[in-house]
């Protein structure tokens, strides 16, 4: 039943824990983290016949139901679902409150930085401003970007951070619990035409070159949900979505998608690897200029 369970979160891009002890949360890394992050949980039942997991980082929840050669009767699947739906009311309710402290503790980290210059290692690295971008000044917050992320309703519910000490892949990070989903930063003044893009280095980059407002998703698969609120908020608005040209093709899905769910275009850098940060100070703000104005987007 234990490789079953693992097998079915698996399924979903998880990585499963390697130990599971049935009737116990066990905490392991949500989609695509790093093994040290704690975003996913699951549960077996202690009858080990079904349980759940969940990602807090995409919003998943699934539930499992172990398979055998006598069918379930309608009283146990009854019962089995009732019991599902009690443990998504706790999660729900979990994360709730998860979230609630994390904002809480986003909103007076945030008061306590102070605002970045363009000496910031990451800024200089990617040859980008600030933007009203802050960060530490002591401790092991010194010389780390900090990033404030809203909800919808323009509340500040979260931190990224990004560390220029680390290695890519590892030297971004979120508030624990923190909502990520449906929520989003920007650069810039409201403007005609709107990009959005996935990371601050991309949307920043976009920015200075084309002055329009960027904002910023966080990642591929908040894209879409970022789109939807941004073309509610700016009907009228010329809305462009900028993708990354990702080796693992994560990117260019994700663009595509939120591109159909709002009937707009999306761009995508010539060069696979790159995201537009990277394109444009490889190739110059001018050729980027000319790509945006030429319309060489795709439907």
């Amino acid at each position: 039943m234990y490789e079953d369970f693992k097998m079915a979160i698996r399924a979903t891009g998880l990585v499963p824990p390697e130990h599971i002890t049935a009737g116990k949360i066990i905490c392991f890394a949500g989609l695509n983290k790093p093994k040290t992050n704690k975003a996913a949980r699951c549960l077996l039942f202690e009858d080990r016949r079904g349980g759940w997991f969940m990602d807090y980082s995409t919003g998943l929840f699934e539930t499992w139901q172990a398979k055998r050669a006598k069918p379930y009767s309608p009283q146990e699947r009854q019962a089995f679902k009732e019991r599902c739906e009690r443990a998504r009311l706790a999660r729900e309710q979990e994360r709730d409150e998860a979230q609630k402290q994390a904002a809480i503790k986003a909103r007076g980290m945030w008061e306590r930085a102070i605002y970045a210059d363009t000496g910031n290692v990451y800024l200089h690295r990617k040859q980008i401003k600030p933007h009203g971008a802050k960060t530490g000044d002591s401790g092991g917050l010194k010389g780390v970007l900090i990033l404030p992320i809203y909800n919808e309703n323009l509340k500040l519910v979260n931190l990224q951070f990004i560390d220029p000490r680390k290695p890519k892949g590892q030297d971004r990070n979120f508030l624990t619990s923190g909502q990520k989903k449906h929520c989003f930063w920007w650069v810039g003044k409201k403007s005609e035409t709107i990009l959005i893009a996935e990371g601050f280095a991309t949307a920043c980059s976009i920015h200075q070159t084309m002055g329009h407002q960027v904002f910023i998703a966080f990642d591929a698969g908040n894209l879409a949900n970022v789109a939807k609120i941004v073309k509610a908020k700016n009907p009228t608005a010329t809305i462009i979505i900028a993708g990354d040209n990702d080796h693992s093709g994560t990117g260019q899905k994700a663009a595509r998608a939120a591109a159909l769910a709002i009937g707009c275009k999306y761009i995508l850098p010539p060069t696979v690897g790159h995201d537009w940060n990277d394109h444009v100070n490889a190739i110059g703000s001018q050729l980027f200029t000319n790509l945006i104005n030429k319309e060489e987007g795709h439907e």
